[in-house]
């Protein structure tokens, strides 16, 4: 179905004029054409491409549940929980169920209580398995050719000589929650939430993971 952006009414997918205001409908090719290359941008982890990608599907057809729930998705990995939630209870993809399982209604990380630091290196951004040094630990990177650890490259088999924090990628920030210290499965609020994804195309519903 198609909703007219305009006037809201709705309209059969092979319309291309909305039956109430006459505005031009944008087509399902079209639509789902943009939904592809959003979903490519997020496998490539350019979620801010993603999202406009994403946006802009709802924009021109506000009732594609597939673009709604997709929105959710990337909100959820920019430590926007909150408004990912609340977008998907008003399209009806979601219902909150009481306290959040995840954090037990804290609002904090559960991977880091609420600091926002890497627990693997303490906001230091190194690597703690070399203390930063990027050599490897067993053999100190002197005649590693004999190392069974490093197998004769020398490196730090954990950050493979960059120094940095594998974890957190160099940054100092808990992974789980990007350093926002928050509870990313409930965006914070404490407030658990049940998904109902029947609506949502099946070769989206795998994202229903990240809500985990």
């Amino acid at each position: 179905m198609l909703m007219c952006p305009r006037c809201g009414g709705e309209n059969q997918d092979k319309d291309l004029y909305c039956a109430g205001c006459h505005t031009r409908l944008p087509s399902i090719v079209s639509l789902r054409s943009a939904l592809r290359y959003g979903l490519e941008a997020l496998d490539k982890k350019d979620y801010k491409k993603a999202l406009e990608k994403f946006m802009e599907v709802a924009r021109q057809n506000p009732s594609d549940v597939d673009a709604v729930f997709l929105i959710a998705v990337v909100k959820m990995r920019n430590g926007r929980g909150s408004e990912a939630w609340n977008d998907l209870i008003r399209a009806g993809l979601a219902m909150e169920t009481g306290k959040c399982t995840h954090c037990r209604g804290t609002k904090k990380c559960p991977e880091c209580g609420g600091t926002g630091i890497c627990l693997m290196c303490r906001g230091l951004k190194r690597c703690s398995y070399c203390s930063g040094l990027g050599s490897c630990p067993n053999c100190n990177g002197v005649r590693p050719q004999e190392c069974r650890i490093c197998k004769g490259t020398g490196q730090c088999i954990r950050c493979k000589g960059s120094n940095e924090c594998s974890y957190c990628n160099g940054y100092g920030n808990c992974s789980h929650c990007s350093g926002t210290g928050g509870c990313t499965n409930c965006g914070s609020t404490g407030t658990g939430h049940k998904l109902n994804i029947s609506r949502v195309s099946r070769e989206f519903q795998g994202y229903d993971s990240w809500f985990k």
